[in-house]
C-alpha cells in the first residue's frame, strides 16, 4: 500500500515538475455564482486547489485512466484524509501545494455557431455560414457564463460538472434562433459534448429546420433540433436525444437524469491531468 502510494506521489511531483503543466488556462467564460454538490459521494476526487488538476487517489471511483467506477465505495472522509496526507508529504519535499477534495468536473461542450442565410440559386434554401463574435450562454441552476464564437464559429466551456447546462445564443433584435433551450445533460466526467448553434436574420425563418444542412466540410451534417435534452445512456454508452416538453424533466431514464436534483456548478476553465493525457494519446 505504502509503494502504491509513493508510486501515485511521485507521478503527481512529476507531473507538477513539466513545464506549464499546471497553468490554468485563462478564464474565458465567468466565475459561477455558487456551487452545490451532488449527493453521489463517487463524484469526489482530490484536486490541486484553483486549478482542478485531479490526483489519482486509492479511495476514489476513478483509476489513473478516469475510468469510473459507478458500484465503488467512496468514503468522503478517507478521501480527505488520504488527500490531506498526500498534500503533507508533498510539503515535506519542499511542494507546497494545496489539494482539496471536490466533485469531479472535467466536462467540455464545445460546437460551432452558424449564421443562415437564403440561397439566392435555390428558391426556398438555405446557406449555413461559421459566424465569429456571438455570444453563446451555458446555463443552469444559479450560473450563466458566456463566451463569444471565434474567427472560425468554434465556442467552448471547459470543466463542467455533473447536472444540466442549458445553451442559447445572445443575439441582436433583428437575429433569431433556430434551434434554441438544448440541454446537455453533463455528467463531470472527462467527455466532450458538441452542439452546433444557428441563427437567421430577418422576419422569414426557415420553412423546414430539420432539413437544413451545414457546410459539406463540417464533420456534422444537421443541427441538433431545439429544445432538445441531451443525455448518455449509462448502460450502452450512447446519446439520447429526448424532446423537452416543459415542466418537470423526465425521471427514470438513466442516472444522468436522476442528478437533476443535485448538481455541480462549473468552475473557471482549467487543464485537468486526464484532458493533458487524452491530448497525448490522441497525438
Amino acid at each position: 500500500m505504502m509503494k502504491h502510494k509513493l508510486w501515485k506521489v511521485l507521478s503527481l511531483l512529476a507531473l507538477l515538475l513539466l513545464p506549464g503543466l499546471v497553468n490554468a488556462v485563462p478564464a474565458r467564460a465567468g466565475d459561477p455564482d455558487d456551487t452545490v454538490g451532488p449527493a453521489n459521494p463517487n463524484h469526489l476526487v482530490c484536486v490541486e486547489e484553483g486549478t482542478h488538476l485531479w490526483v489519482d487517489m486509492d479511495n476514489d471511483a476513478f483509476d489513473y485512466t478516469g475510468t469510473y467506477d459507478p458500484d465503488a465505495e467512496v468514503d468522503a472522509e478517507r478521501l480527505k484524509k488520504e488527500c490531506e496526507e498526500t498534500e503533507e508529504l508533498l510539503r515535506s519535499w519542499g511542494i507546497h501545494i494545496r489539494l482539496t477534495v471536490e466533485y469531479f468536473r472535467q466536462t467540455r461542450v464545445e460546437g460551432y455557431v452558424f449564421e443562415f442565410h437564403q440561397d439566392p440559386n435555390g428558391p426556398g434554401g438555405w446557406t449555413a455560414v461559421r459566424s465569429q463574435s456571438v455570444p453563446v450562454v451555458a446555463s443552469g441552476p444559479g450560473f450563466e457564463v458566456i463566451w463569444s464564437s471565434e474567427k472560425d464559429g468554434l465556442y467552448f466551456f471547459d470543466t463542467f460538472g455533473a447536472g444540466p447546462i442549458t445553451l442559447n445564443l445572445r443575439l441582436p433584435p433583428d437575429a433569431h434562433p433556430i434551434n434554441p433551450d438544448i440541454i446537455v445533460m453533463s455528467r463531470g466526467f472527462d467527455e466532450t459534448w458538441e452542439v452546433d448553434l444557428a441563427f437567421y436574420r430577418g422576419d422569414i425563418p426557415p420553412q423546414d429546420v430539420e432539413e437544413l444542412r451545414l457546410p459539406a466540410d463540417h464533420i456534422r451534417h444537421r443541427l441538433i433540433p431545439g429544445d432538445t435534452i441531451i443525455e448518455i445512456d449509462e448502460e450502452t454508452g450512447e446519446f439520447n436525444y429526448l424532446p423537452n416538453v416543459g415542466g418537470v424533466l423526465p425521471q427514470g431514464t438513466s442516472r444522468a437524469t436522476i442528478a437533476l436534483a443535485a448538481v455541480v456548478l462549473i468552475a473557471l476553465p482549467a487543464v485537468g491531468i486526464l484532458k493533458l493525457r487524452k491530448k497525448r494519446a490522441e497525438d
